[in-house]
C-alpha cells in the first residue's frame, strides 16, 4: 500500500481533470485537496467574463462514446447542460469549406489546380509504413497536395516548428481530436474518402455544452467537492515538496504543511521536477494569446469555430460564443475569440496589445469582420502551458522523466499537462474516473467510508 486513508489526496491542478478526479473521490469520503495557482478553478477549461460577453479560451465543449463520461457530465450539469450540433469550418484561400473536409467539396469547389492535385493523390496512393514525423503521416493520411497547401503551414504556424522535426503523435492526436468523429477513418485518404461517402447523410454530432460558459462545469465540480468535505485552495502554488525515502512526505502551500496520503500531479513536468529537486527535462508547452472581441450587432457567422492555415494570417482558429450559448453575448451583440499561439513569435506574449491592429487587420482580410468598425472592444488572455509541444524525441524524454517520478510511489501523474498529452476535456474526464479507482485501489478499504 502506498497510501494512507487517514491523510488527504493532495491534487495540484484544478482543471477538469483535476476536480473530475476530486469530486470521485470526495463521493467516496475520501479527503481531498486540490491546489490552483489561479484566483479561479478551471485551468483551460476556465471562462472571462466582462462587460455581459462570456469567452472560453478557445471552442470547448464535450462530445463522448462513453457512456459513464456522459452520465457524469449530465449529472453534474443537471439543467444547465445545453445539447448542440458541431458546424466547424476551414478558411481556405478565401473561401470557407466544412470540415471535416467532404471529398466533392475538395474536388468541386478546390482551385482546379489543387483538385487535381487530389486526384492524383487518390489514384497514386501513398505507401503505408512507420511514420516518424508529423509530414510523413500527413502525407500517407492526405497525400501530399493537401499536405502542401494546408497542413504544412497550418502546423508551422500552430507550433512554430517545422513538421519534419514534429513527432508523428502531432497527426495521430492533433488531427484526429479536431475530426472527433470516430466514424470517419483516417488511416488513408482513400479510406477517407470512401468513409465520408458511406456516411453522407450522417447526422452531425451532438455536444453537451455548460450554459453560461465552459467555465461552469469548473465551478460546479469545485463547489461540490467543498460540499463533500474536501478543499479546493485557489490562488495558491505548492511552493515546497519535502522527499522522505521513496514518499513524498510534505506538500507546503504558503503557510500550509500537508501531509498527503498521494499526490496526483496534473501541473507541468517542469514544475514537478522542480520542486522534486530532479533535472527539468526538456518538454515545452505552447504558449496562447486569446483575443476576445465584443462587436456590434451584425451577420452571425456560421460555425462554431473555423481553423485558418494562411501563413500571413496571424491567427490559427477563430471561434463564436454565441453559437455555444447565445447567452454568451448581451442582446444585439456578437463577438470573437481569436487564437494565436506563440510557438516561433514570444513577442506576442510579451506583448500581445501590440497585434490587436494586426488581428483586426486579418479578421477583415479572412471575412470574419467587415469592418474593425464593428469593434466595440478587445480583451487578451495569456494561457502559458496551451499545448504540448510534439518534438521528435519527446517520447523518449517524457518516459525517462516518468521513470525518475516513479520512484515515489505516492506520487502519480495525471491530466493534459502532468502526462503531457494533448487531449479533448471528456478524454479528461474519463481518464481521471479510471484514475479515481487507481487510488482508491492504493489507498486500500479504508478510503470509502
Amino acid at each position: 500500500m502506498s497510501g494512507t486513508a487517514d491523510r488527504p489526496v493532495v491534487i495540484v491542478g484544478a482543471g477538469v481533470s483535476g476536480l473530475s478526479l476530486a469530486v470521485r473521490l470526495a463521493e467516496r469520503g475520501v479527503e481531498t485537496v486540490v491546489v490552483e495557482r489561479e484566483s479561479r478553478p478551471g485551468g483551460l477549461a476556465r471562462s472571462f467574463c466582462y462587460d455581459g460577453f462570456t469567452f472560453d479560451i478557445g471552442p470547448h465543449r464535450f462530445h463522448t462514446y462513453d457512456p459513464a463520461v456522459e452520465r457524469f457530465l449530465r449529472a453534474t450539469l443537471g439543467s444547465s447542460v445545453r445539447e448542440i450540433s458541431r458546424s466547424s469550418k476551414l478558411h481556405f484561400r478565401g473561401r470557407f469549406y466544412p470540415w471535416p473536409l467532404h471529398p466533392s467539396l475538395v474536388l468541386l469547389r478546390f482551385p482546379p489546380g489543387i483538385a487535381l492535385g487530389v486526384v492524383r493523390d487518390l489514384l497514386r496512393g501513398y505507401p503505408r509504413h512507420h511514420a516518424a514525423s508529423f509530414r510523413e503521416q500527413i502525407i500517407g493520411m492526405y497525400g501530399e497536395t493537401l499536405y502542401r497547401h494546408f497542413f504544412e503551414g497550418y502546423s508551422t504556424k500552430f507550433l512554430g516548428l517545422p513538421p519534419e522535426l514534429t513527432h508523428v503523435d502531432w497527426a495521430k492526436t492533433g488531427v484526429d481530436r479536431a475530426i472527433i468523429d470516430s466514424r470517419l477513418k483516417i488511416q488513408s485518404l482513400w479510406r477517407l474518402a470512401w468513409t465520408i461517402l458511406a456516411t453522407w447523410k450522417r447526422p452531425e454530432l451532438d455536444f453537451l455544452y455548460p450554459a453560461g460558459g465552459c467555465g461552469q462545469l469548473a465551478e460546479i465540480l469545485a463547489a461540490r467537492v467543498e460540499r463533500l468535505g474536501g478543499r479546493v485552495l485557489c490562488g495558491h502554488e505548492v511552493d515546497r515538496l519535502e522527499v522522505a525515502g521513496d514518499r513524498v512526505a510534505t506538500v507546503q502551500v504558503g503557510d500550509a504543511l500537508l501531509e498527503p496520503s498521494l499526490v496526483v500531479w496534473t501541473g507541468t513536468v517542469g514544475s514537478l521536477a522542480a520542486g522534486l529537486g530532479l533535472p527539468v527535462p526538456a518538454l515545452t508547452y505552447l504558449p496562447l494569446v486569446c483575443y476576445n472581441l465584443m462587436l456590434t450587432d451584425g451577420a452571425p457567422h456560421d460555425f462554431q469555430w473555423c481553423y485558418h492555415g494562411a501563413a500571413d494570417v496571424v491567427f490559427s482558429r477563430v471561434s463564436v460564443p454565441t453559437r455555444f450559448d447565445p447567452g454568451n453575448t448581451p442582446p444585439g451583440r456578437r463577438s470573437l475569440c481569436v487564437e494565436v499561439t506563440c510557438g516561433a513569435d514570444r513577442s506576442v506574449w510579451d506583448d500581445p496589445a501590440s497585434r490587436v491592429e494586426r488581428v483586426l487587420d486579418d479578421l477583415v482580410r479572412e471575412r470574419l469582420l467587415r469592418s474593425t468598425a464593428e469593434v466595440i472592444g478587445v480583451r487578451t488572455e495569456r494561457i502559458p502551458w496551451a499545448y504540448p509541444v510534439y518534438a521528435l524525441d519527446y517520447r523518449d524524454t517524457f518516459a525517462a522523466f516518468r521513470q525518475a517520478t516513479g520512484r515515489y510511489c505516492n506520487l502519480l501523474l495525471g491530466g493534459r499537462l502532468g502526462l503531457f498529452w494533448y487531449n479533448n476535456m471528456d478524454h479528461c474526464i474519463e481518464a481521471s474516473l479510471e484514475l479515481a479507482e487507481q487510488v482508491l485501489d492504493r489507498l486500500g478499504p479504508g478510503a470509502s467510508r
